[in-house]
């Protein structure tokens, strides 16, 4: 990296300087001089060799130190964090914004930071400086050492909402090494928003129970084979179509769109698909049907559809009415079913302050 080539040089110049590899020089009592050439070609290139061997194992060390010691967090839109002098934050997912009174350090890239964070890359709040770090998607996740101050703002906090789901078992998250492996500035693939409808169904146990025919799908991945196989067979999914050997083209990994999950939300809802709704306009049909609000069908139409949005829809999902006069909550109905510890479910709900769009 660039950073440690200039601590490298500036190491070996400080060394050069010094005099302090001239124990080793091929010069003699009768001829003390040491040869230019063997200084160009033998001597600094070897010594800088030697100080970049040195820098690299030091800068290791505190890299690896500091990612030890870090505090991570996974915060929202408008969310600022405040670093002091000394401080450093990475981003690991979403994006944010930098302003700064002082000097911020990109000590990734080993230069002055003047542009929107890099994700990845570690900032450092250099001396007698103020940065602030504003998150400007739906969620991000960062690593941060030394004195911060974080101001939270009054936007959807999708993090949350993911924490209750996960605590009430519907939501698992990947094995993304960091952010909880929630994931949430991603898009959901197909067969994600499968599982996660499964779950709101109330029937995953019957799922990964299901035989899954390997055979039979041309893209489906072994742990996901049981449940492909039995939202197939219960017309829950109809695949991306067929081919010339009658095999079923899933699309495990192809983006879900928003219309596609609502359609699955309507589904566990009990609302019947072309009477009740139609796929083609699922987004118009739930908002009609009072599952969505204006905000939230602004907010499908007009913006990206990630992990974030599939959350939010679910949870609250949980409290909407199935369909039929009289019908009980998604939630009372998982827990009737036994899907679900109701007790649980509302405890994990109960301390949430977000509120709908």
């Amino acid at each position: 990296m660039k950073s440690r080539k200039v601590l490298a040089l500036l190491l070996a110049g400080a060394i050069i300087c010094g005099g302090a590899a001239f124990a080793a020089d091929p010069g003699s009592a009768a001829d003390p001089l040491i040869a230019l050439g063997w200084l160009k070609k033998t001597f600094i290139p070897d010594t800088v060799a030697q100080a970049e061997v040195k820098v690299n194992e030091r800068m290791d060390t505190l890299e690896n130190s500091s990612a030890a010691s870090g505090t991570e967090l996974r915060v929202k839109r408008g969310d600022v964090l405040r670093l002091d002098s000394g401080a450093t934050l990475t981003p690991l997912a979403g994006a944010l914004s930098l302003s700064s009174t002082g000097t911020v350090v990109d000590m990734t890239a080993g230069e002055e930071q003047t542009g929107a964070p890099v994700s990845g890359h570690r900032y450092l709040a250099a001396e007698k400086t103020q940065a602030a770090f504003s998150v400007t998607t739906d969620t991000a996740v960062v690593r941060l050492t030394g004195p911060y101050q974080l101001s939270p703002s009054a936007e959807t906090d999708y993090n949350a909402l993911a924490d209750a789901l996960k605590a009430i078992g519907l939501f698992k998250g990947t094995d993304t090494p960091y952010g909880s492996g929630y994931d949430l500035e991603l898009a959901p693939t197909r067969i994600q928003g499968l599982v996660l409808f499964l779950r709101l169904m109330g029937e995953e146990e019957a799922a990964l129970n299901y035989p899954g025919n390997p055979a039979f799908f041309t893209d489906v991945p072994d742990w996901a084979l049981s449940y492909a196989t039995y939202a197939y067979d219960k017309g829950y999914t109809k695949g991306q179509g067929v081919t010339e050997q009658w095999q079923v083209i899933f699309g495990s990994d192809a983006p879900i769109a928003a219309g596609d999950y609502t359609t699955f939300l309507l589904r566990a809802l009990g609302y019947k698909e072309g009477t009740d709704f139609h796929w083609e306009t699922a987004l118009a049909d739930a908002q009609a049907l009072g599952l969505l609000t204006a905000g939230e069908g602004a907010m499908l139409t007009q913006k990206p559809f990630l992990r974030a949005q599939t959350v939010y829809l679910s949870y609250f999902a949980l409290s909407a009415k199935t369909a039929g006069e009289g019908g009980s909550t998604l939630l009372e109905q998982l827990s009737q079913s036994g899907a679900i510890d109701k007790a649980a479910a509302e405890n994990a709900m109960s301390g949430l302050s977000s509120q709908r769009l």
